[in-house]
């Protein structure tokens, strides 16, 4: 029986995705079941399906895993908290039931985690719709990871992926020395993951950021919540809770979500490849919040409001130079940069 506190505790809360979780638990079945170091936990939101009978035939072939199963349904915040509450390792990396970590990646991650005493690491995700291996990219600049020593130059680099579930690890330790707000306040946000991600990034502590494509987001597959309610009014109150007095990561946030992340989403749901969402008057939601921001009216409401075709072409010329202008703030930048390159595994 392991008698020592774990290195990593992952995560993931899955419901009624049995086929998806039994992907992802072959996936990281050679890489952990040897792997002291980790935790494997899942906590079953009650599923209807044979999420316990993949679970069982995956421990029943040695893979060391914890099962939590709920006797009802409680909703994806409130496993999402239970997941954060039972973890009993030093750094926790909550993981989505459908993504996939890249065979390789718990070896190529858990030196980085051992070496440091970091706050938070970001894993930066590739998408795919159909086949993680033939769908894998690489990190254009060929970096395979780098440490941000403050919340606002890790915020602009991150930015809206932030939110993004499995692509985000935090120091358990970090957060109970921080400043923080009860989690439970954060339940019914579909942002209660960042009830512990923004006071950590707020405590200023050295973070991490991992290039390599560790981690596969299958894309498409996410529905229930709308992306107004979500990343507009609960994002706003989110950030306004957990970082009253850092104006500066907030605006970051914020900021770049208007100018990248809605205006994707928002091509999304207008192609028909964004999934299940719930249906908004997208204009209504985010004027009320945003028509102050100049990004707003640049990035987002042109994609909403021109006719698709239209509305498309905008698109991709402000994606355009939005990349041209990280491309050259990065050329610009590179000598203060490439410092806080971590060019190989230590």
């Amino acid at each position: 029986m392991q008698t020592e506190r774990p290195l990593l505790t992952i995560a993931i809360p899955t419901f009624n995705r049995a086929g998806y979780l039994k992907e992802l638990l072959s996936t990281l079945f050679d890489q952990l079941v040897a792997e002291p170091r980790v935790e494997l936990l899942i906590s079953d939101n009650a599923s209807p399906d044979e999420t316990p009978a993949v679970v069982q035939s995956f421990a029943g072939r040695g893979l060391p895993v914890r099962y939590l199963r709920n006797e009802t349904n409680i909703g994806s915040d409130a496993n999402f908290k239970q997941c954060f509450e039972q973890a009993h390792g030093k750094y926790l990396w909550l993981f989505g039931d459908d993504d996939i970590i890249v065979p390789g990646g718990i070896a190529k991650l858990l030196p980085l985690l051992a070496s440091e005493d970091y706050a938070l690491v970001y894993l930066s995700p590739y998408p795919f719709r159909h086949d993680y291996l033939a769908e894998r990219t690489r990190d254009r600049f060929r970096r395979f990871a780098q440490t941000a020593p403050d919340g606002v130059q890790f915020a602009r680099k991150v930015g809206t992926t932030m939110a993004f579930i499995s692509a985000m690890i935090v120091n358990k330790d970090s957060y109970r020395s921080t400043e923080h707000v009860n989690l439970a306040d954060f339940v019914g946000s579909n942002l209660v993951h960042l009830g512990w991600v923004l006071p950590v990034l707020r405590s200023g502590g050295t973070n991490l950021l991992v290039w390599e494509k560790l981690v596969a987001a299958r894309g498409g597959n996410s529905g229930g919540w709308g992306i107004c309610r979500v990343f507009g009014d609960s994002l706003k109150r989110v950030i306004d809770l957990t970082l009253p007095d850092r104006k500066d990561i907030g605006t970051e946030i914020v900021n770049s979500t208007l100018k990248n992340w809605f205006p994707l989403m928002v091509m999304e749901v207008r192609r028909g490849t964004a999934g299940p969402l719930e249906a908004e008057n997208m204009r209504d939601g985010l004027e009320s919040i945003h028509r102050k921001n100049w990004r707003y009216w640049v990035y987002v409401f042109p994609v909403i409001t021109f006719p698709y075709t239209l509305a498309r072409l905008w698109y991709s010329l402000t994606k355009y130079v939005s990349r041209s202008e990280r491309l050259l703030s990065m050329v610009l930048s590179y000598p203060v940069w490439r410092k806080n390159l971590i060019w190989r595994q230590r």
